[in-house]
């Protein structure tokens, strides 16, 4: 097969790509992951073959970030015209030979670049959005609903992507010259099949699924493979009882020297040493110390199994990890599904309940003091989903669709 993989977003969106297309070629197909173009040297690192995609929006979320909610929505007066430029990109992928389209429903026009060649097209979700299911609500959903409307509560998916829908049908329309009408991504991925990459373990799939959608584990990458970590990093764990991580992703906090000096004191308060990851700039620590060592980032697959806890904000890549490396974790989420996770954990007895609300040091750190009794249920958790192997089955599920089709 020659398999074509559009994805759009953070790392955290595009690794699983790159992984899945790992696995694509070791089953001897020729995989091409088209994505942002600065993700590149990530497909560089692992041999695979990469088409960059303009990236104009990211740079724009970089400039921004930290800065308010006034410079964010003046950065989006000008994501119209990049998300064409964008979507250009994507048209360009209609020139080249493809048996199927495996895409992020964040790249927009993915499902019309397979309609062109003339392809299936599958969706390759991270978490549930698009399928409906009476047993829990959309992740996405900002307020709690009674059960009876889990359903109905579904339909916010298609209102989240509804400020783009004009730009998309003009450009389907004059740059890939696609007759008929437009469609939501619900429509789409409904009809084209969806591959869930996520444990059954952490959510399994609800009784009203077809069994082609139920998940079919994390597509994850070898753990650590090829980084070699400084040696401030490698020194400050080996100097001590291993820390507990603290690291909120591409999360932006309004205030991030707040949460910063609430996150130090509740590690002070649980008399714990941390590894401060300052990812997108929620966290903004002025210096390492003695106990507290202040990093960029680093691979989680590296680094969590060499820490006791980590506190995060409930992203499914991080959340994906911390389930790999078989520790506790805390979470505060922010926004989007970061809320359905940290539930989910919670409930799994992987995780204290989420610190939500008003965020105090005491408050956190009484829930990093008792991430350590949920140990031995993260280390279970972790050998069932190690015996898992959700990049085979994802193969095995687009092999047999193209198979179906040919």
């Amino acid at each position: 097969m020659r398999p074509l993989l559009i994805t759009v977003g953070s790392r955290g969106d595009v690794q699983p790509y790159i992984a899945l297309a790992r696995g694509l070629v070791a089953a001897g197909h020729r995989p091409v992951v088209a994505a942002p173009r600065r993700l590149e040297p990530l497909a560089a690192e692992h041999g695979i073959d990469f088409v960059p995609l303009n990236d104009e929006m990211f740079d724009l979320q970089d400039s921004v970030k930290g800065q308010g909610v006034r410079a964010a929505i003046t950065a989006a007066r000008s994501v119209k015209p990049m998300l064409r430029r964008l979507l250009d990109d994507q048209a360009a992928l209609a020139d080249r030979p493809a048996d199927v389209v495996v895409y992020h429903p964040k790249s927009l026009g993915a499902p019309y670049v397979a309609e062109k060649l003339g392809v299936p097209a599958i969706a390759g979700l991270l978490l549930p959005l698009y399928l409906p299911t009476a047993e829990f609500p959309s992740p996405i959903l900002p307020v709690r609903l009674p059960r009876a409307f889990n359903r109905a509560s579904w339909r916010i998916t298609s209102a989240v992507e509804a400020p783009y829908r004009g730009t998309v049908r003009a450009w389907r329309a004059e740059a890939l010259g696609l007759e008929g009408g437009f469609r939501t991504s619900a429509d789409l991925i409904k009809e084209g099949g969806v591959l869930h990459a996520w444990s059954p373990h952490l959510l399994p799939a609800p009784a009203d699924w077809p069994a082609s959608a139920h998940p079919t584990g994390f597509w994850t990458m070898p753990a650590g493979d090829g980084w070699t970590p400084p040696e401030r990093l490698a020194r400050f764990l080996d100097a001590g009882d291993p820390p507990v991580y603290v690291g909120f992703g591409s999360s932006v906090s309004g205030d991030p020297e707040a949460l910063t000096a609430t996150v130090l004191e509740a590690v002070r308060l649980a008399g714990r040493r941390a590894v401060l990851a300052t990812g997108w700039g929620a966290l903004r620590p002025e210096a390492s110390t003695d106990d507290v060592l202040v990093i960029e980032e680093a691979p989680h697959d590296w680094l969590l199994p060499r820490v006791s806890a980590a506190v995060h904000h409930g992203g499914i890549g991080t959340v994906a990890a911390v389930l790999r490396a078989g520790i506790p974790q805390v979470v505060r989420p922010f926004i989007g599904d970061q809320p359905f996770w940290a539930d989910r954990l919670h409930r799994l007895g992987v995780a204290p309940p989420p610190v939500t609300g008003r965020l105090t040091a005491e408050r956190l750190a009484a829930a990093i003091t008792a991430a350590a009794d949920s140990a031995p249920a993260a280390r279970a958790l972790a050998d069932q989903i190690a015996a898992e192997n959700g990049i085979a089955t994802a193969v095995a599920r687009i092999q047999a669709r193209v198979g179906t089709r040919t």
